[in-house]
């Protein structure tokens, strides 16, 4: 009893440094703890994918080759850490020939994938940007290259579209999220996504530029800005979205006039108008399974929709201005682009309430616009100010946006996603 009295004493008198040996105890006990989990969940994945690497193949077949396009300074340079310590392992056990090209800059994932040439198969490991570019180095090209695969391994800060597809988390729950995306992957199953193309609409004396491509959403305006400040309050650490919204809300360094004209076309299921047709590309090897979605009837292209090609003209004011694609919701709808319209204006504490109420993923109050095609031609008052596409910053100017249904296949898991 002496001992205890003794011991309660001793941390009485030395509290300050007994609270922070707890802290270091509490903190290593439960890094520990992550790293036996994810031990246990990486020894699963591994045997996992040793058995599509065990089976037999026909003699006159190479081992399926696949390029890793792989954006090495992605999440602050520990994507290509987290690339060859959960994902390259996988692949190779698997049985898959392995190509990694690493970017070098920015851009040079849409290059890339322009000029790849020999692979049956694209991974993109790096966030939203990476992908964005990868695909529209894929749709750039005349040669059917969108009808290959693309698997995402959601490595980047931002991964909008990869997290759409695999439930996101942090620790062990991230290391789950990438063995789903390299299982995806390795067991064959694919989906069609629907992308947006984004054409710049040329002045009189310029050049037409040539599109981008999309898979999630156009954004611009204060909340858009609010979020891009966000790494100012570093020291605010896992807080400094919400110290953004904090600090922000009352700036006028933010964009709380989104005004111009849209000029909008209704969604269509599929006509003669807006169909694209697509082609199958034959492959050397059948190592990949099926799509799980058929691709569209040629004979639609033989259906006319007088209402396809109306036109709508909406003047705009607001303070966020966003499209988005139906591959967010992860549901088979019609295929259309969701013009999403804010408030006029928000007070201070109403425009900081929202942000953080978002911040914990709840629904924003948005007025939604369903359409085929959206011409956006901002007042010309609107200079110097930034539009994120697919977390991507380009310029605001005229542009012109098109849905194109169900156009790129991805790897996906047949039980977590619902198309």
């Amino acid at each position: 009893m002496e001992k205890v009295v003794k011991f309660g004493k001793t941390i009485r008198n030395n509290w300050k440094k007994s609270v922070l040996g707890v802290v270091a105890l509490y903190y290593g006990v439960s890094k520990a703890k992550e790293k036996y989990e994810i031990n246990i969940l990486m020894r699963a994945a591994c045997k996992e994918a040793a058995k599509y690497g065990d089976s037999l193949i026909p003699m006159d077949r190479n081992p399926t080759l696949v390029t890793v396009i792989l954006n090495p300074v992605a999440n602050k340079r520990k994507a290509k850490k987290d690339f060859e310590k959960y994902c390259e392992p996988l692949l190779h056990l698997a049985g898959l020939q392995v190509d990694i090209v690493q970017t070098a800059s920015e851009g040079n994932a849409k290059e890339i994938a322009e000029s790849l040439r020999g692979t049956e198969a694209i991974i993109v490991a790096g966030g939203d940007g990476t992908l964005s570019e990868t695909v529209t180095g894929l749709l750039r090209r005349n040669d059917g290259a969108n009808q290959f695969p693309l698997g995402v391994l959601p490595l980047g800060r931002t991964n909008t579209f990869g997290n759409s597809m695999f439930p996101e988390g942090n620790g062990v729950e991230k290391v789950k999220q990438l063995i789903d995306a390299c299982m995806a992957i390795i067991e064959g199953d694919t989906v069609w996504k629907d992308a947006m193309k984004i054409e710049p609409i040329p002045k009189e004396d310029e050049e037409p530029s040539r599109p981008i491509y999309a898979l999630s959403c156009l954004e611009w305006g204060a909340f858009r800005d609010t979020l891009a400040k966000k790494d100012k309050y570093w020291f605010c650490g896992s807080l400094r979205e919400y110290a953004s919204f904090l600090f922000n809300g009352y700036k006028e360094s933010i964009t709380w006039n989104c005004s111009g004209v849209i000029k909008y076309t209704p969604p269509c299921a599929g006509c003669s108008n807006c169909v694209q047709r697509r082609t199958e590309v034959k492959r050397k090897w059948l190592f990949f399974m099926p799509s799980t979605e058929a691709a569209q009837e040629q004979n639609e292209t033989k259906i006319l929709n007088p209402e396809c090609a109306l036109s709508k003209e909406l003047c705009i004011k607001t303070c966020e201005f966003k499209i988005e694609t139906n591959n967010l919701q992860n549901q088979r709808n019609l295929p259309a682009l969701n013009v999403m319209l804010g408030k006029n204006m928000y007070s201070y504490t109403d425009f900081v309430s929202e942000g953080w109420s978002r911040l914990k993923k709840k629904a924003a109050t948005l007025d939604v616009i369903p359409a085929r095609t959206v011409e956006l031609i901002p007042n010309e008052t609107v200079n110097e100010v930034m539009i994120e596409i697919d977390k991507e910053e380009f310029e605001v100017k005229p542009v012109k946006i098109t849905i194109l249904p169900r156009i790129v296949k991805f790897f996906c898991r047949t039980e977590l996603n619902t198309v």
